[in-house]
């Protein structure tokens, strides 16, 4: 069972009018929480809850740009968060 603080780690926080759209796991192993949220007409991606990017136009390319982040970093990403 998840203690509170375990669950609010796992919660990420978007900021005012965001609108969470997709979420999914990425990486070789699929350990990166990959969430994209729109606000107005912008899109974000946060990768392990962290804001990565705000200033996509669509989905499709802000999921895109995910990946190749994590393509780009590989597994220093995961050390460093």
């Amino acid at each position: 069972m998840l203690s509170f603080v375990e669950l609010r780690e796992k919660v990420v926080k978007l900021g005012t009018g965001e609108k969470q759209v997709k979420v999914y796991k990425g990486g070789k192993k699929k350990s990166l929480d990959i969430v994209i949220s729109k606000k107005g007409n912008k899109f974000a991606v946060y990768v392990d809850n962290e804001k990565l990017d705000d200033n996509f136009r669509n989905a499709k390319e802000a999921e895109k740009s995910a990946n190749d982040f994590i393509k780009l970093m590989g597994e220093e990403l995961k050390r460093s968060l």
